[in-house]
Parts: C-alpha cells; structure tokens; sequence
C-alpha cells in the first residue's frame, strides 16, 4: 500500500492514477484489437460451421441418397388384417388381398408328470437314467429344423450339475436353440408343465435327437433326449425301417402353420406373417372375414415428403446465403470500437448490449473468401446439367429459380410464372416440382446428384459440394476450427502477435508506473527536508527575536 502527499499535501495516488490513464491508451488500443480479432474468428466459425452442415445434410443422407427420390406411401383399407410399407423400388400399384391363415409357430407341451425331484432338487438329484456328467458338466446336443428356412443345424448347450429347474430353462433360452422355454403352472395339469415355442413361425418345424456326435460320440444327443424326457415330453420314435430319427412329440402342443393369402387371385403361403413382394413390405395382423372380403394396398409416390426433403434443403442454402451476404454487406461502425472493462462499468446493461451489436457489425464486410463462396455456390445450383434434350437441365424446369431482389444474394424461391411441362399442362413452380416427384423421380435424382466424367454429367449438389468444400478450407485457413492451435491459422497468429505486444506494453507500463512513484517519492521527501529546514530556521529567528 502506498500513501503520498504526507509532505506536499498532494493527492499523490490520483495525479499518478491520471497519468497512467493517458499511459494505457495505447493498450486499450491492443486490446480492442485483440477483442476485435476474436470476434472476427467466431464470426468466420460460425458460417463455416453453417457450411459445413449444408455439405452434410447431402453428403450421405437428404437429397444425396437416391431413395430420397423415391419414398413411397402405402395405404391398407383393412390395417387389422393387413399393413404394409414399401422400398423405394416399389412400382405405384395397387393389389387385392384376402388373408385366409396366419402364420404361427410350434407349440411343444409336455405331458407327462414333473417329478418332485425335478421340481426341487438339483440337476445331479434328478435320477435321469443315461444322463452323463463329465468334471460336474453335462453337455447336450439336438437338432432343430427352423421352419422360416427349412434348414436343420446341431444345436448345443451345457448344463452344471448343481443347476436347478429354473436355470435349465434360462440356459435353454439363452442358447439359440431356436425356442423358448418356460414352466407353466397350469391349473388343469396334475403338474406343471414345461412349454417350448419356436422363436420362428412356419409348418414343418422339429426337434430331434437323430445326429451322432463329434466322431460318432452320441453321448450328447443321449443327454439331450434323456432331459427332455425327464421334462415330461414325449417322443415319437422311428415308424419306418431305416429312419433313425427320434422326434419331439407335438401330443398335447399345436404344429406351426404358414400364411395363406390371395394376393390378386394368386393363392400363395410364406412361413411368417411378414414378407416383402414386388418392393412391398407386407405385415401380417388378422385373417379377412370372409373369403370374398377384399383389403385394398394402395402404393404410390410419397410427393408431400419428397417435396418437403427438397424445400427443407432449399431453406438451408438460403439460411446459407443469407448469413455470407449479410456478412459481407453489413455496414462497419468505426466509431464503435470494442468496450473496455472500465467502458462497461459506466454503461448500464442495455447500452453494452447495443453498443457490442453496433461494433461487431461489419466485422467479415467484403471479405473476398466469403464473396467467392457465394459466387460459387450461386455457379453450382444455377448450372445447367446434362446434355440438349436431357428431361431436366436446369433448376427453373422444375420450378426452382433465383430470387428477383438482387439484395437477395442469390436465393432460391419457387417460380410464380407458368410453364408448359411435358405432358402440355402449364404449371407454376409448385407443380412443376411436384409433377418431376410424382413422374419423373429417377431423373429428379440424376438431376441433384448425377456424376460423370464431364462436368455437364454431374448433377448441381456434386457441383456444389466442391464449391463449399473450398469455402470451409479458405476460412479454416484464416479462422481455424475447433482443436486447431493458434499456430495453425491466420487469425490465430494475429492474436499471437497482439498479445505479445500486450504482455510487452503490460510490463512497460509497470515500470512506468514505477516510475513516477520514484519520482514523486523523491519530490516528497525534498519537500519535506525542505519543511524541516524552513522550520528550524524559524525556530532560530524566533529565539533571536525574543531576545
């Protein structure tokens, strides 16, 4: 703490206070640069971030993917027995459908009585004749025939020793045996009763136990029949000299059947209640109430949620060249430079608000990079495509044009003037884009994202995406990107520099500072050897004066 004036009586701490004001003004000069330069960085961001979302919002999803062009909607006059969606390969149809059986899945149910043994004890204590452990560890084996593909294949899981009932069924379902299992505590029953359901649906379903084992070891298959036996289930063995195959019995438990359906006077079956024919996904969910009972699937071209891609994609180049042409037009208020801290402690909230909306306009005004950005994107959608006779070549033949207020930038609006189409109706912007939707999706597609080896051949989005591509790279290169060091841009070394000059001028400023309290210290205490002075001098005059 430093206190003077003691012998000059002056206000030592303000004079100095005051001249180190007029000392820091090239300082507050820095750093308004330093502020300035930052917002000049975050603006730049700012737009290539909006860029870049452009670019993606085409790169692999929207308008760059060909099944953009051709959603289909789908419509069933009877959803309780039918629904439906279709691919995008899907024709504009519509087929007549009655729906004579579901598809449903095996049941198995055992019927024999659960033992208290099994019910109770563990796996060891179930008295299963040929069930063989190997170091506490029983493995088992079956084959499952799944009725979606006709396909049979050797199913296997183990099972300790010291399981209980509840964790055989859990192994039995969390082994991809093709089924699940569970106890059923059935009312009806002497005991309850254990209850497999095939995961897949369709006739022709079967478990059996007729496959030897690795290197003719059939000890697995043993152990697999000797516990489902044990369960209480039933098995049908060989009827036929030769057969080989000991079956799990359907007794008490209900076959799989496949679905039946007419489909335009075509009768057919699948072995699940959902398939696709011709492009179209059918599901399955009720059986037509008569056989003359007719459900009605109507597919046609989904024009509202194409149209609504292509505008969305519109509205987000226009958001595009609304913010670049704002920027590079926007006017520059000099006379609003960046608020230092001491500014904003004598302005209220509101003027700091509205004098930072003055001085950070114009910040990016007739940036060249920025200017050949837009002039570029504007060459890109506004290009012509393909060759003379190509259906659609250019974005005003199907209704999309630039705006006529050059203030604008460039903007893409629908066209309001008519124009003859293809089939001799005249259309205005709407329905010509939606005419090119409904009719003409392939050429549509081509049109956005067409490629080839001559520039003619690439649809305008190839085109465009170049032109941002350079865009994000020129503003990367003066603004950095998020993780990029200060090093590694144009603005980033700028700041470098000013804040060199601001650490440099910071401990000039310092030294100053010391300065003038050295020099004031000294003036004070001259002063005050000077008081002492004066007063013995007057003490001495005073003594001769008495005397």
């Amino acid at each position: 703490m430093r206190i003077g004036g003691l012998a000059s009586g002056m206000d030592t701490q303000q004079m100095i206070t005051d001249l180190m004001k007029a000392e820091r003004m090239p300082l507050d000069k820095l750093i308004q640069r330093r502020t300035t330069l930052e917002w000049q960085r975050d603006a730049y961001r700012d737009i290539n971030l909006q860029i870049t979302n452009l670019r993606d919002s085409f790169r692999a999803t929207g308008l760059g993917l060909q099944a953009t062009f051709l959603q289909k909607s789908v419509n069933s006059s009877n959803q309780s027995v039918v629904r439906a969606t279709a691919t995008a390969n899907a024709p504009n149809t519509s087929v007549q459908m009655n729906v004579q059986r579901l598809a449903t899945a095996s049941t198995y149910v055992s019927q024999n009585t659960l033992s208290a043994e099994v019910q109770d004890l563990e796996l060891k204590d179930w008295n299963v004749p040929g069930l063989t452990f190997e170091n506490g560890v029983a493995n088992f084996e079956m084959t499952v025939k799944d009725p979606s593909t006709g396909e049979s294949r050797v199913a296997s899981f183990q099972l300790k020793e010291t399981d209980k009932l509840s964790n055989v069924l859990t192994t039995l379902n969390s082994s991809s045996l093709g089924f699940n299992a569970y106890m059923d505590q059935n009312a009806a029953a002497d005991s309850p009763q254990i209850v497999l359901n095939m995961r897949n649906t369709g006739a022709n379903s079967d478990i059996n136990f007729d496959q030897v084992g690795e290197e003719g070891d059939s000890t697995k298959l043993n152990n697999g029949l000797a516990l489902f036996q044990s369960l209480g289930f039933t098995t049908v063995s060989p009827t036929e000299e030769g057969e080989t195959s000991t079956t799990l019995s359907l007794e008490g438990g209900r076959p799989g059947t496949n679905a039946r359906f007419t489909l335009n006077g075509h009768t057919t079956e699948r072995t699940t209640n959902q398939f696709t024919i011709n492009g179209v996904n059918y599901s399955l969910t009720g059986v037509s109430s008569s056989p003359d009972e007719i459900t009605m699937i109507t597919t046609q071209t989904n024009t509202d949620k194409i149209f609504e891609d292509i505008m969305k994609f519109v509205e987000q180049y226009n958001e595009l060249v609304d913010k670049i042409n704002g920027s590079v037009n926007e006017p520059r208020h000099r006379d609003f430079p960046p608020l230092t801290d001491e500014q904003r402690r004598e302005m209220t909230e509101y003027e700091v608000e509205m004098w930072e909306e003055k001085a950070k306009s114009g910040l990016l005004r007739g940036d060249s990079a920025l200017n050949s950005a837009l002039s570029q994107m504007r060459s890109a959608m506004f290009s012509v495509v393909g060759v003379q006779g190509d259906l659609i070549r250019d974005l005003s033949q199907i209704g999309l044009v630039s705006s006529p207020n050059y203030m604008d930038g460039g903007k893409i609006v629908l066209d309001h003037t008519a124009r003859e189409m293809p089939n001799g109706e005249r259309m205005t912007g709407e329905d010509r884009l939606r005419y090119y939707i409904e009719n003409h999706g392939e050429e549509l597609y081509g049109f956005f994202m067409g490629d080839g080896p001559e520039a003619s051949d690439k649809g305008i989005l190839r085109k465009l995406r170049p032109a941002l591509e350079g865009a994000m790279d020129r503003i990367t290169s003066r603004a950095g990107r998020e993780g990029r060091t200060n090093h590694q841009f144009t603005l980033g070394r700028e700041l470098i520099n000013v804040e060199d000059r601001i650490t440099n001028f910071e401990r000039r400023l310092q030294q100053t500072e010391q300065r003038y309290w050295n020099q004031f210290t000294a003036m004070e205490t001259a002063m005050a050897q000077m008081n002492s002075q004066a007063e013995q001098m007057w003490a001495m005059v005073s003594g001769m004066m008495g005397n």
